[in-house]
């Protein structure tokens, strides 16, 4: 009897006690979700001095693991991940998280390439014809722009739905820009800003939307740079070339000269030039995301170089022309009225940020950050993602917001202190002195709380590359808004003081990179209130 009474109680406390672990680790959760980070620390390292009940090892292990990123302790957190591996190796957040933290801190470069189409866009749909010759695509948000110049059709696409606009000409090229505005440049040479008439050119490739905001296009034998002002600048290009292509990347200018097959690459702020001869004859080329090439050849060949080594991604002579915005691929199909989406990336990570949630009595709200390696937004979030709730797939729906930075000057200090005083996630544009100390850890950091550094041209070419790998660049932040991706779902409420993961994932052919946070019932109590 004394023996049956004593297995009682101690059932009955180890109950209690995980009961009351599960409660503070509920607590730990809202301060996370409030930015009180001090608070949320302090709680989850108080919990691993009490027995954890070992179902819910992995979710107080990854969770911790997020909250010593935010407070600088990163290599303690990946060496705590990859032990949470050898309990739980197939967790996509776990998995992901420890390849983001691998991708910062050993500097992995890209390797082998993945290339796999996974969606169509046909032109011709329930019997009705969208576009029938589409020349070019643009992406924002959760919009797929189209321009088909022989119907003057202009489309705009969420990847299942199709909006037709009939224009006055014939739009050939189409851009746009992170604050949502629409560049189209007309087959007679016109370029248009929000269909509102900027400029008139001899032969104008448009090159993309710089940094500074300025649409940046090729005419003949320069680069001409609108501002939003609607002024003019133009910088003269060396020597004599036949270019048929252009692209911009990190304050660069970069074009394709078909005479001498080789890339020109025009610096717009020193306007200094530098030419690199391409390996494979070139008839267009895409920029990857770390300012290396895909070029597609005259046999519909495509390659990735990074200046030195090539390497053949695969075979798209179907292709008459071809757009890349990181990770998609976009390929012009004349032969069969569509355009084909691939996602196209090498081994590098996508980082999927839950930045925080809401509660209401029916529905959970997710807002979510998807960006590519170097801190850029990700598009068309909504077309390849999926919502896990306790590991099991979920109805959901998605919506595109944009957020606003918060903008401001700071001093030396920040990286070694003022960083970690930043709670909240809803993002910054930090402009830091050229001089300042920085290391692969800080940048871990940064990402996860959302903040983009940025300097002055003064700096060195190591504190520029940091800044762009952070998501920032070089001088005045311009763009100031960035992608929220709001997920929301019915949620199931917990009668039990169980612990429910909700996940988000972000498909591609070789993994799903995931974020998790958790509710519990306590979490809704509090939630609510």
């Amino acid at each position: 009897m004394k023996k049956t009474i004593l297995l009682l109680f101690l059932l009955t406390f180890s109950v209690l006690f995980s009961q009351s672990v599960r409660e503070m680790f509920s607590e730990v959760i809202i301060d996370w979700v409030k930015g009180d980070i001090s608070s949320a620390q302090q709680k989850i390292e108080e919990i691993f001095y009490k027995p954890i009940p070992a179902e819910n090892l992995a979710e107080f292990w990854y969770l911790r693991a997020k909250l010593m990123i935010e407070t600088g302790r990163v290599k303690e957190a990946y060496e705590d991940l990859r032990n949470l591996l050898v309990v739980v190796p197939d967790q996509p957040e776990v998995l992901s998280l420890v390849n983001n933290l691998e991708f910062i801190l050993q500097g992995k470069e890209s390797d082998s390439f993945n290339m796999k189409t996974l969606k169509t866009l046909p032109g011709f749909k329930d019997g009705i014809e969208y576009f029938f010759t589409p020349t070019d695509v643009a992406v924002f948000g959760e919009s797929i722009y189209i321009v088909d110049p022989v119907n003057k059709r202009f489309i705009k696409s969420d990847g299942s739905n199709f909006t037709v606009k009939t224009l006055s000409f014939q739009p050939e090229q189409v851009f746009t820009d992170r604050d949502g505005n629409v560049f189209l440049i007309s087959r007679d040479g016109r370029v248009f800003k929000n269909e509102k008439e900027i400029g008139k050119f001899l032969n104008p490739i448009g090159a993309g939307v710089l940094d500074s905001g300025e649409f940046a296009l090729v005419d003949v034998d320069k680069i001409v740079l609108i501002s939003e002002n609607g002024s003019k600048r133009e910088i003269p290009i060396d020597g004599k070339p036949l270019i048929i292509d252009a692209e911009v990347y990190c304050g660069q200018v970069v074009v394709l000269d078909t005479w001498s097959n080789s890339l020109i690459v025009i610096n717009v702020d020193t306007e200094s030039q530098k030419n690199i001869p391409l390996p494979v004859p070139t008839r267009s080329f895409e920029i990857f995301y770390d300012g290396s090439y895909l070029l597609l050849d005259q046999s519909g060949n495509l390659f990735h170089f990074d200046g030195k080594k090539l390497q053949t991604v695969g075979q798209i002579p179907q292709y008459v022309n071809i757009e890349y915005e990181y990770p998609y691929l976009f390929g012009m199909n004349w032969d069969k009225n569509s355009i084909e989406i691939s996602l196209l990336k090498s081994s590098e990570p996508i980082f999927v940020h839950i930045d925080s949630f809401e509660l209401t009595v029916d529905k959970m709200f997710l807002y979510v950050r998807v960006e590519d390696a170097f801190g850029r937004d990700i598009d068309l979030v909504q077309l390849f993602s999926d919502l896990f709730e306790a590991r099991g797939r979920v109805p959901f729906e998605v919506s595109h917001e944009l957020r606003e930075y918060t903008v401001y000057i700071s001093d030396e200090e920040f990286l070694s202190k003022k960083v970690y005083q930043i709670n909240d996630r809803k993002g910054y544009c930090v402009v830091v002195p050229p001089d300042i100390a920085f290391s692969d850890e800080q940048l871990a950091v940064l990402k996860l709380k959302n903040v983009k550094l940025y300097t002055s041209p003064e700096a060195s070419a190591a504190l520029k590359d940091f800044c762009y790998k952070s998501g920032g660049g070089i001088g005045e932040p311009h763009f100031l808004k960035h992608n929220l991706w709001v997920f929301s779902f019915s949620y199931v409420k917990p009668i039990t003081e169980e612990i429910i993961p909700i996940s988000v994932s972000f498909k591609t052919p070789d993994m799903n990179y995931s974020d998790t946070v958790y509710v519990t019932k306590r979490v809704i109590e509090l939630g609510l209130k």
